[in-house]
């Protein structure tokens, strides 16, 4: 017995080496061998749609996806409005949120929270949507989520399914035939393969992707309340689908391709898979309240310093550089390059320094460190290089302002650079990185002069302080100094402290957060 064995294993052995030297040295006879063993595999299958000695797809064929062709109609109807895919990804996640949800989705809209805005301030407004957002994100857990993106698949799937397009592959097998038109029994005739084959695959992408749910509620309650109608009937639509996965497992179609396309590698590529639309739609929601709290406070802090300006000069319009302008900026900003991004704090400052701190406040400081006695010489000081460096200060913008004008160095390598960046992505990158240093530099002036007015505007509330005393400490003949001034001495002081501290809030507002 052991020794019957023994040549049994023997014989296979030199029968798979005998298949493995046929196979290896004659590639065609193996293909063909192949194919007969699909065919014979094939007719074993309960679906007689395909004759492999004649190459002929059979009429029972024709007759299965007519019948395909007539259930799915009327979806095909169903869906002919074309909606936006994004009109039916917001209706399917809306039909399986509660009226709760729903709400806070409206109170997040742009519309609501601008309408809010109105009633409180940006930071508890800011906490509000922060609130609704964690509430309306947590009802969307990982079950909800799968639910909603299996839904939306589905009904994607099932849109494509009834759009198939059935009476361009029946014709073929009987050319008498009218597109929606059930009323005549077809007389469909057999037809080579390779007339049906691509139609074939493109059908299967889609009933092979369908058979992989087994529940299909959802979909159809969502269906139904789109339109209040069915366009096909679950239990008529859950038949199909059985027959779908049916027909997957018989490996049927897939075996008709492999032998109408003489290729027995061939497998059918899986169609689209879950679409996952949730995730999507609640960025969309973070996103645009994110958006509309950015407009609110870009809004807010526009409104601020324009009342900032106009209380400091009286106007709103103000134009003091000559090179490093709006004007010139533009001309970087339309090539997507960079900018001029201190152009407008640098107008307000030289404007500042020219038409305030050159006039009013040097008359001041003039009676005070000039005319007034101090103490001691060593008190004045931080008082007097505040008000010297801010003085400085306006050469230093004018100086900077001249780096730019027609005929400097800069300029003139601005303007050949800017005739070759188009085509240059190196002279690009350079007049970024001498916008980038210009802007540094422009800053540098701001926050400077910005530190010294602050500086100068402490020392002056000093020297206030000082003068409501009994026995002032710091300047001890503010009597000889009010004989001398024509104004009233604190009520001018005063003055100017708030000017300066206004100047200051508005450059403060300008400077924060922004990039060089």
């Amino acid at each position: 017995m052991s020794e019957s064995k023994d040549k049994t294993k023997s014989g296979g052995f030199f029968q798979r080496l005998l298949d493995s030297f046929i196979k290896n040295s004659d590639p065609e006879l193996e293909k063909k061998r192949l194919m007969k063993l699909i065919a014979k595999e094939l007719s074993k299958t309960k679906y007689k749609f395909y004759k492999y000695s004649t190459d002929e797809v059979l009429p029972a064929f024709a007759k299965t996806f007519f019948t395909i062709y007539k259930t799915v109609s009327p979806g095909k109807i169903y869906f002919q409005a074309n909606m936006n895919p994004q009109l039916y990804q917001r209706m399917v996640i809306t039909t399986m949120m509660t009226d709760k949800h729903l709400d806070l989705v409206e109170q997040l809209s742009e519309e609501s929270i601008l309408s809010e805005a109105k009633n409180v301030s940006l930071n508890q407004l800011k906490i509000q949507v922060k609130e609704k957002c964690e509430t309306l994100f947590t009802y969307f857990d990982a079950n909800m989520i799968n639910r909603i993106d299996t839904m939306y698949s589905q009904l994607m799937l099932f849109k494509s399914f009834c759009e198939y397009d059935y009476f361009f592959m029946l014709k073929k097998f009987d050319s008498s035939l009218r597109e929606n038109d059930f009323s005549v029994t077809p007389q469909f005739e057999a037809i080579t393969g390779r007339y049906i084959v691509d139609d074939l695959q493109d059908f299967l992408s889609i009933a092979y992707s369908i058979a992989q749910y087994d529940n299909w509620n959802d979909l159809f309650t969502l269906l139904k309340k789109i339109k209040d109608v069915e366009p096909v009937t679950k239990s008529t639509w859950n038949r199909l689908v059985n027959r779908m996965q049916d027909m997957q497992h018989s490996r049927v179609f897939e075996m008709m391709i492999q032998l109408i396309q003489q290729n027995p590698g061939y497998v059918t590529k899986p169609g689209k898979g879950i679409e996952h639309i949730t995730e999507k739609y609640i960025d969309a929601i973070r996103q645009e309240a994110e958006k509309t709290l950015s407009r609110i406070q870009i809004e807010q802090k526009s409104s601020k310093i324009d009342s900032l300006v106009n209380s400091i000069f009286g106007t709103t319009t103000i134009v003091r550089m000559k090179n490093y302008t709006e004007e010139q900026s533009a001309v970087f900003e339309r090539r997507n390059i960079g900018s001029f991004s201190y152009q407008q704090p640098m107008n307000y400052m030289k404007a500042f320094l020219l038409d305030y701190i050159k006039k009013d406040v040097r008359e001041l400081a003039d009676l005070i460190l000039v005319r007034g006695k101090w103490s001691t010489s060593s008190l004045s000081t931080p008082m007097s290089e505040a008000y010297h460096q801010t003085l400085e200060l306006s050469n230093k913008i004018v100086e900077f302002d001249e780096t730019l004008a027609d005929g400097s160095v800069i300029n003139s390598k601005l303007k050949t650079l800017l005739t070759r960046c188009e085509r240059d992505k190196e002279a690009m990158n350079i007049i970024r990185t001498i916008l980038k240093d210009t802007n540094s530099a422009a800053r540098d002036i701001l926050v400077s002069g910005t530190q010294e007015i602050i500086t100068f505007a402490r020392n002056l509330k000093t020297v206030l302080e000082d003068y409501a005393k009994p026995h002032p400490e710091l300047v001890i003949n503010w009597k000889e100094l009010e004989h001398f001034a024509d104004y009233n001495i604190k009520n001018q002081a005063v003055a100017i402290y708030k000017k300066l501290h206004l100047f200051v809030t508005l450059m403060q507002s300008l400077l924060a957060n922004k990039e060089i």
